[in-house]
């Protein structure tokens, strides 16, 4: 009588068919709890080597973004600053004016010079709080102005220029001279503010095109970065549908796998039986 059938080929082939549905399932789920199909070396050394490449790249741009957002920060504070003294230096003007009159009494004409005197202070309170993160570039102190990074290898700079916007000391040519005094005086003095304007809307300009080349840099550097991340996306994120679609369809594998295991180890009781029978 026949007591035992050998079927351990049948059930090691079928217990790997199992083994290697399991495994292809984990790993579909770890897929999917991380969102990426690259996590290591190991899933694809190519991918993963040329995303940590380009991820460090995009940490440089990150840094040259924060490098030149803090140069729009000083750079707008400067422009709001200089800005001001335009209007203020317009606002002097009609107190000039008002000064060059001969016919003013000595109270009238005090009186003018005194605000004269302190729209002079307010250019003065102006420059000294035009300073961001401890960089004033109207107040003299920076005369090679401040640079700031413009690439990720550091190698481009972008300069916003120093300038000295206190009076008397070239761009505001008005100084301890310039009074109103007397018609004659008032009348000098106009003629310096009227070189003090002009040169302040010129160096407002100079500031806004140097505002605007740090912008278009920065919008430069932030579509560099972009395009580096959704290029490591491409190569490491997963595709969450079709890693969705393959874990049921790898479901429905190892189902049919256990099913076979069964199905092999009952055999040979089946066969068995047959021959008791």
């Amino acid at each position: 009588m026949v007591d035992r059938i050998n079927n351990s080929t049948g059930v090691l082939g079928a217990l790997k068919y199992l083994q290697s549905s399991t495994s292809d399932l984990s790993r579909a789920e770890g897929r999917i709890s991380s969102g990426l199909k690259v996590n290591s070396a190991r899933d694809n050394v190519t991918a993963y080597h040329s995303a940590e490449i380009m991820k460090a790249q995009g940490g440089s741009l990150n840094a040259v973004t924060l490098s030149l957002s803090r140069a729009e920060s000083i750079s707008d504070t400067a422009i709001g600053a200089a800005e001001q003294i335009s209007k203020l230096l317009i606002e002097m003007k009609e107190t000039v004016v008002a000064a060059q009159g001969e016919d003013l009494s000595p109270q009238q004409r005090q009186a003018y010079m005194a605000r004269f005197a302190q729209q002079k202070m307010q250019i003065e309170t102006f420059v000294h709080n035009a300073s961001f993160d401890d960089s004033n570039i109207l107040n003299g102190s920076k005369p090679a102005g401040v640079s700031f990074i413009a690439d990720s290898e550091a190698t481009v700079t972008l300069t916003l220029s120093g300038r000295n916007f206190l009076p008397g000391l070239g761009i505001v040519t008005l100084d301890q001279h310039d009074d109103l005094h007397t018609p004659e005086s008032a009348a000098e003095t106009m003629r310096s503010l009227d070189q003090s304007i002009k040169n302040v809307g010129e160096e407002l300009t100079d500031m806004v095109s140097e505002r605007k080349r740090i912008e278009a840099q920065k919008g430069f550097v932030l579509r560099l970065a972009d395009a580096l991340a959704n290029g490591v996306g491409r190569m490491v994120d997963a595709d969450l549908g079709l890693e969705s679609a393959l874990i049921q369809a790898l479901q429905v594998k190892q189902e049919l796998s256990a099913q076979s295991v069964s199905i092999v180890n009952n055999a040979p009781q089946t066969l068995l039986a047959l021959f008791r029978n």
